[in-house]
């Protein structure tokens, strides 16, 4: 899913991940903390990733299997290494205030910096069939 960096774009991502988790049967509070971290990672990606705001897009996926939900945002900015250290903010002031928010709210947090800044987020969830694991971007 493409996003524009401003509002409408942050709100289309909570909107879509609100109902994949909503088809996953997430129950609501994990939701919730779900919905968090993922306006965290893209609410960053507006700020930090969209050098220039005309051009540059977030691309928000994500893909479930038997027992997590993987959310992925990337962007075009430069990203940085929040992990080399257990409190970002010490370290970063404010900046890393989000990251910290974020790891609080899922089960794991990657921050990449290939080709431009990726954030994943895991998200453990309940088994809701023995169908085969889906994919949707």
């Amino acid at each position: 899913m493409l996003l524009r960096p401003d509002s409408r774009g942050l709100c289309a991502a909570r909107e879509q991940i609100r109902r994949v988790a909503k088809g996953l049967h997430i129950p609501p509070d994990e939701a919730d903390y779900l919905l968090i971290a993922v306006g965290e990672a893209v609410s960053n990606a507006f700020r930090h990733g969209t050098p220039d705001p005309s051009r540059n897009l977030i691309r928000l996926s994500w893909h479930h299997g038997v027992d997590a939900l993987v959310v992925m945002i990337k962007d075009d900015g430069d990203g940085f290494d929040a992990n080399s250290t257990s409190s970002g903010s010490e370290r970063f002031g404010a900046t890393a205030r989000g990251i910290e928010l974020m790891r609080a709210c899922a089960d794991e947090v990657y921050l990449l910096t290939e080709g431009g800044g990726k954030v994943v987020l895991h998200k453990r969830v309940r088994p809701v069939s023995a169908a085969s694991p889906t994919r949707i971007e």
